[in-house]
Order: structure tokens, then C-alpha cells, then sequence
């Protein structure tokens, strides 16, 4: 009979542990206290201007996506590393990465109310010519 010895699986050291349950708490809190309040805005002022305003729908869902898949990726690598220095290093990582997700979608909507907003003055302007121009004549 031959016998296997088992060596013990190298257990992870607490600065591993300590920076994978503190990225995950602050993601999710900042995925919580910022990313929903601000797609909740977003629905508000797209709602209360019945649709006028032009909301960037594709580029929310993809920087959300971009910063959700760069932040999971962090964040599994604090989870598979065994060096605590180096947990560390990518729980930060993936608690940067998630504000940036978060406030981006508020960022893509002002620079296209923006745009809107430029195309809508010469509108006026032409618009307040006609009326004019028509009272005259």
C-alpha cells in the first residue's frame, strides 16, 4: 500500500482576507449610495422632460459594464493572491474603479444635454426670426 501525505494547502494570510471583505464592502456601498442614486436622477430627468432630453443609454450600460467587469476582475485577484501587499493593491484598485463606473453615466448625460442644448439655440434664435419677421410684413 502506498500512502499520500498530504502537505496543507497554504492557508491565506489576513491581509488577504482583510482586503477582499473591505473592497467588497466599499464597492458595494458606493455601488448603493452613488451608482443607484445617480441612474435614479438620470431616470428623473429623462422622465420629467418627457423623453426631450437625450440620455446616452448605450454608453451608461457600457461604461457600467467597463467598470463593473475591470472592478470583478480586482477584486478576484485580491481574492486568488496569497501576497497581502498585493490584495491590497487590487482591492484598491477595484474601490477606484467603481465610483468611476458610478459617476460616469452622470458625466455622459450632462456632455449630451450639452450638445442638445447647443443645437437647441440656433433653433430659437431662427424660430424668434420667423415670428418677428412675419409680424412685420
Amino acid at each position: 500500500m502506498r500512502s499520500f501525505s498530504r502537505t496543507p494547502a497554504r492557508r491565506r494570510p489576513r491581509a488577504v482576507w482583510a482586503a477582499v471583505i473591505t473592497a467588497v464592502v466599499l464597492c458595494l456601498l458606493t455601488v448603493v449610495g452613488v451608482m443607484l442614486p445617480v441612474l435614479g436622477l438620470i431616470a428623473g430627468a429623462d422622465a420629467t422632460t418627457v423623453g426631450a432630453l437625450d440620455v446616452p443609454v448605450g454608453a451608461i450600460v457600457a461604461s457600467i459594464a467597463i467598470c463593473s467587469i475591470v472592478a470583478l476582475g480586482f477584486l478576484a485577484l485580491a481574492f486568488v493572491s496569497r501576497n497581502g501587499a498585493l490584495s491590497w493593491i487590487a482591492a484598491v484598485a477595484a474601490v477606484v474603479a467603481t465610483p468611476i463606473g458610478s459617476v460616469w453615466p452622470l458625466v455622459a448625460t450632462g456632455m449630451a444635454s450639452v450638445g442638445q442644448a447647443q443645437e437647441l439655440i440656433p433653433f430659437i434664435q431662427q424660430l424668434i426670426a420667423r415670428v418677428g419677421g412675419q409680424g412685420q410684413g
